[in-house]
């Protein structure tokens, strides 16, 4: 379990190549499907009975989903690839982000600033030492929806995420979130 700011209750995510779950892709049909980090944000947890009701009836989002796609260094000759990998991986969520420990120069921070405009997935400077004190660069474009088919495949194809979305339902259920779970 991870923990973030937001009211967020976060999972890390092991990549399907360290156990055998479902892939039923074969070799290599499953890269850049499982994203690092994982997490809820249940939007509707301080809201009172009624009002909860009454959200849930509307069909609002009541909870957004975020994912991470986690980077040690940005620099030019990885730029690239590691926000495509972030964009395969996070593109089912409310919001999908980009995360680094560093970015290499001005030009890896333009690319990002282009990339993120274009494809929607955030930014964020994550500081090691003291996470709390880390920066979303780039806020990601919020989406109405997440990608329930897409969800779907990931679930299918790896345990962890099986497990989160499990959590997930529950909350949609029940509203209740056991924090020992996560």
């Amino acid at each position: 379990s991870v923990s973030f700011d937001k009211n967020m209750i976060a999972q890390i995510v092991l990549n399907g190549e360290n156990y055998a779950f479902d892939n039923t892709r074969g070799n290599g049909g499953n890269q850049w499907l499982h994203p690092n980090i994982v997490a809820m944000e249940p939007v509707d947890k301080a809201w009172g009975k009624h009002v909860k009701a009454c959200g849930h009836a509307s069909g609002s989002t009541c909870v957004r989903l975020w994912s991470f796609e986690v980077k040690k260094m940005l620099t030019v000759a990885n730029i690239r690839k590691c926000f495509f990998q972030a964009v395969s991986n996070s593109s089912w969520a409310h919001e999908g982000y980009l995360v680094a420990t560093a970015i290499a120069d001005d030009r890896v921070e333009q690319e990002l600033r282009m990339l993120s405009a274009l494809h929607g997935i955030g930014v964020i400077l994550l500081d090691p030492e003291n996470p709390s004190e880390s920066e979303i660069l780039l806020p990601a474009q919020k989406k109405p929806d997440a990608d329930w088919q897409s969800i779907d495949r990931l679930a299918k194809e790896n345990g962890d995420f099986h497990e989160f979305i499990e959590l997930v339902s529950v909350y949609f259920q029940t509203g209740t979130l056991r924090e020992k779970d996560w």
